[in-house]
């Protein structure tokens, strides 16, 4: 196995170790992605920034933001990060079910949440080529065409995240270990 750094805000390069203090000052710990992230300003910057504009600018509420992050960290089996969504879907009122059923690989039974799983979730296995019905399924459950794209954004930054926890095997921290499957 090929090792990878884990930074801490002491250890970090000059041009992510202020971005690490914050990040600790802000969760009163430093998610271990951001440990990882922290080798590179772009890598760690562009998550921040994305994940930033996603809980401040999009048109999707924070639950169904956290949801589509959760179910695509679970099509890509990224542990971390199902930990890290399934606990900030606590935060922001998400549905206890269906966090649950993504978590386990269940079918969603809340037809609404369902509709943004099946979606991000065809993103991942199909590539970007989701099928029509999928898509349509997503829009006549309310669903925008903006709201559309905003899951592709969410998709873009599971990409970065999950890809980089499976390069660097990424452990759950101690505070999201109760959110672990």
């Amino acid at each position: 196995m090929i090792e990878l750094t884990h930074y801490t805000p002491d250890t970090a390069p000059e041009t992510t170790a202020p971005t690490l203090k914050n990040i600790e000052k802000m969760y009163g710990f430093i998610p271990n992605l951001y440990g990882y992230l922290a080798e590179s300003p772009v890598a760690l910057n562009a998550y921040l920034h994305i994940n930033d504009q996603l809980m401040k600018h999009s048109s999707l509420s924070g639950a169904e933001v956290q949801l589509a992050l959760l179910a695509i960290s679970a099509e890509n089996e990224c542990e971390f990060c199902i930990a890290a969504h399934s606990m900030m879907l606590t935060k922001v009122g998400g549905n206890a079910e269906s966090v649950a059923q993504v978590k386990a690989g269940h079918p969603v039974s809340a037809t609404r949440d369902a509709a943004l799983v099946n979606f991000v979730q065809a993103l991942v296995k199909d590539r970007g080529h989701v099928a029509d019905s999928v898509t349509q399924v997503l829009l006549d459950q309310g669903f925008s065409k903006e709201n559309m794209y905003d899951l592709l954004v969410c998709n873009m930054l599971k990409s970065l995240s999950n890809y980089s926890n499976h390069l660097t095997h990424t452990e759950v921290n101690d505070e999201l270990k109760a959110f672990a499957r």
